[in-house]
């Protein structure tokens, strides 16, 4: 059976996710989480969480899975350690780098490799697994058949339910680019969910043009389950405990095979935006965008009549809503108001009323998007361990318990003795009533009891009793934490050595066409055009530079079999995705690192250097000078910044009314323009690049110098031979 993931933002989600029939919970610290915003746990109180979940059979995976800086790495070790010793079951990180140092440290950590790895292929799998993981969460945006080869290499776990990021997995920067807000560091501010417009036919008008709807899977996760899927993960640490246990009975109910149209209705009323999609793995690329309706839209309930009663108007309907149930009104898709429903509103046949507002109209839909009844129903849900006890009371002896439980047996004794009744004696019913109460603790106790002659305890006496036996029963269920140990010594030291400075000149370049740079990094429009990749060489030849072939990180195996005869033509490739430094190793070539590695610190930047492929690496795009300062690596020094990497196309895949264009303007709420680029890798492919170009950077005398060429530098080097797409630059301190 596979495993129902389930996430808890806080205390009310954990327990709803727990008592609903979860199988394991996700959640975060204080620090190191992904979502900085959600109340998450403290490593102090972890043990609480973690034993309650264990005495019900529910594992628990601490999220440690955002990026590291060099000041940050002792206390990212500390919560490493308190979060296993505090009970989990596994630890989620997002650097695979320092995973692997975190795996070689503490070998007896069982480590998960966060979608923010943006494992999409099976090399990301190999990587994952030599580097120490058990288990890789894969980006949303891997195809069926990539998971189903993906499981055959690793353990998997795969998103089936809750939102959807418009950008490819840990490759999204436009909130830190224009924000200062980093999503790779737990503080993204979702400027994907604003509105905007692309300069194309269809499109100019203002909406939400990059927002996903949510991902529901629903029956369709019996095809992961074919695929070799290990856990059917649910996104939501932000959401509230009537959503976790909306979700989690609803794929409960899928997996048992039991009807689950009711549950799907609860499941809409608790959080429901754009109607959902089936996702990636299905191919559904031209449902994903909720390009009308931002945030939650609830479930159809009714419609609006014409019948008014001073300023209320009559919603006709069979559901009749309770105090506090929340309201949207929906025309066309778009959201015209809403409200609570109160009580003390008049009453109505045939319906219910809510405050009329200027601008509805009959027919207009009612959407149910908070419903009391369901967080009451999800908050009174309980799960108790199932525990057999029988007790056995003689006189003259010690009172005796003996337990059965999924922790095996276990066997009890009083420290007092049973004394001879003076006038009542214990009796079997009593024993058991006092032996059925199980205090706070989550156990389903059937209980049975023997008397032999006259025995008397006092009630205090059986009561302190009880408490112990179930207290030690509870301890024994929860698994004790692992014996704590002192912080270990990290076994390296971070160094410069094997990296030295620059041999490849001063400047190393994106474009589609090669100029004087000691490096030139080649970024095709089509990853399959032969041809193109003919005129590139042919333009190339004579040229004073090396060249290497631009990949981004988001290739699936289908994309790279399509793309793997040209692929080998180069000695070398910029790769952006982690996932290359395996396929680098297969096929003889060698990597240079890209800015999408996200290398924060020195000791990810080591654990990189030590892959014998790696030519050279750049830092992550999001560290300053300062944070970068002893980091042997190219940085980011001028020209267009990409901030996301798109896993779909933004116009719905309506090939045939495409223009085709390389190039689009994506304009936001702000009136900032945002180069749009189309490329293609096996199907189309889109990149967003940032606002503002980044001015050039000089530190001494040397300038940081990975950078992007211009326009009239670009058809300069190669006499126009093809228009290039817009690119980045970084820095050159090493390539070997």
């Amino acid at each position: 059976m596979c495993e129902i993931l389930a996430p808890a933002g806080d205390e009310a989600a954990f327990y709803a996710a727990v008592h609903a029939g979860a199988d394991a919970v996700y959640l975060g610290l204080t620090d190191f989480s992904a979502r900085k915003s959600a109340a998450n746990f403290s490593a102090e109180n972890l043990k609480k969480y973690t034993a309650y979940a264990h005495v019900l059979g529910v594992r628990v995976y601490v999220a440690l899975n955002t990026l590291v800086k060099d000041g940050e790495l002792e206390r990212f070790f500390a919560c490493a350690r308190q979060a296993w010793e505090g009970g989990a079951d596994a630890l989620i990180i997002q650097d695979v780098f320092l995973g692997k140092l975190l795996k070689e440290t503490y070998p007896e950590m069982v480590l998960h490799l966060s979608t923010q790895a943006g494992v999409c292929n099976v090399y990301g799998a190999r990587l994952a697994k030599r580097c120490g993981f058990s288990r890789v969460i894969l980006a949303r945006e891997t195809p069926l058949a990539g998971i189903a080869a993906i499981a055959r290499e690793i353990e998997t776990e795969v998103f089936v339910q809750g939102a959807l990021c418009t950008c490819f997995s840990g490759q999204c920067y436009l909130s830190a680019f224009i924000g200062g807000n980093s999503g790779n560091r737990g503080f993204c501010k979702q400027p994907c969910r604003k509105r905007c417009r692309i300069d194309r036919q269809g499109f100019e008008t203002p909406a939400y043009r990059l927002s996903l709807a949510d991902l529901c899977m629903g029956e369709d996760v019996g095809k992961l389950a074919a695929a070799g899927v290990s856990s059917f993960k649910i996104e939501g640490r932000m959401r509230s405990a009537a959503y976790v246990g909306a979700a989690v009975g609803y794929y409960r109910r899928i997996l048992a095979g039991e009807d689950a149209l009711e549950a799907f209705s609860s499941l809409k009323r608790a959080y429901n935006r754009g109607d959902y999609t089936k996702g990636y793995a299905f191919g559904q690329d031209k449902d994903l965008i909720s390009s009308q309706l931002q945030g939650h839209k609830g479930e159809k309930i009714g419609a609006l009549s014409k019948e008014r009663r001073g300023k209320f108007v009559l919603v006709r309907s069979a559901f009749r809503p309770a105090d506090g149930d929340g309201f949207k009104i929906i025309r066309g898709g778009r959201e015209l108001g809403g409200g609570a429903y109160s009580a003390s509103f008049p009453a109505a046949k045939g319906g219910f009323y809510l405050p009329h507002k200027d601008g509805y109209r009959e027919g207009d839909g009612v959407y149910l998007t908070a419903d009391t009844a369901l967080a009451a129903r999800v908050s009174a849900q309980r799960r108790a361990a199932p525990l057999s006890l029988e007790v056995f009371a003689k006189e003259g002896e010690l009172l005796r318990a003996k337990a059965v439980g999924a922790f095996g047996k276990e066997e009890f004794a009083s420290a007092f003795c049973l004394e001879r009744a003076k006038t009542s004696a214990l009796t079997k019913e009593e024993l058991q009533e006092c032996f059925s109460k199980t205090d706070a603790y989550p156990f389903s106790v059937t209980v049975k009891a023997e008397v032999s002659g006259a025995p008397f305890a006092a009630r205090s006496q059986c009561n302190a009793f009880r408490r112990e036996v179930y207290e030690r029963l509870y301890e024994r269920g929860s698994r004790p934490p692992l014996a704590s140990h002192a912080p270990r010594p990290l076994g390296k030291e971070p160094c410069a050595s094997g990296w030295e400075r620059a041999a490849i000149g001063e400047l190393a370049a994106f474009a589609e066409a090669a100029e004087q740079a000691g490096l030139f990094i080649f970024s095709p429009r089509d990853y399959k055009d032969g041809e193109e990749f003919d005129r590139f060489f042919a333009a190339a030849a004579g040229k004073k530079c090396e060249v290497c072939l631009y990949l981004p990180a988001f290739m699936t195996d289908a994309d790279i079999a399509a793309a793997e005869k040209n692929i080998l033509r180069f000695g070398m490739v910029y790769a952006e995705g982690a996932w290359a430094a395996e396929y680098c190793r297969a096929r003889g070539l060698r990597l240079f690192a890209g800015t999408g590695f996200n290398i924060f610190n020195r000791f990810s930047a080591q654990m990189l250097g030590e892959e014998p492929v790696c030519a050279a690496y750049a830092l992550s795009k999001e560290l300053s000078l300062k944070e970068g300062e002893g980091m042997c690596g190219f940085r980011l020094a001028g020209g267009a910044v990409k901030v996301m990497e798109l896993g779909h196309c933004p116009f719905g895949r309506r090939c045939a009314s495409c223009d085709r264009r390389a190039r689009y303007t994506l304009t936001d709420e702000e009136g900032r323009a945002f180069p749009l680029r189309r490329y293609e890798s096996g199907v189309c492919r889109f990149e967003l690049f940032n606002c503002a170009k980044l001015a050039p950077v000089c530190v001494g005398r040397a300038l940081y110098d990975l950078r992007t060429l211009s326009e009239e530098e670009r058809r300069a080097a190669l006499g126009g031979v093809r228009e290039a797409g817009a690119t980045q630059v970084l820095s050159a301190s090493g390539v070997r």
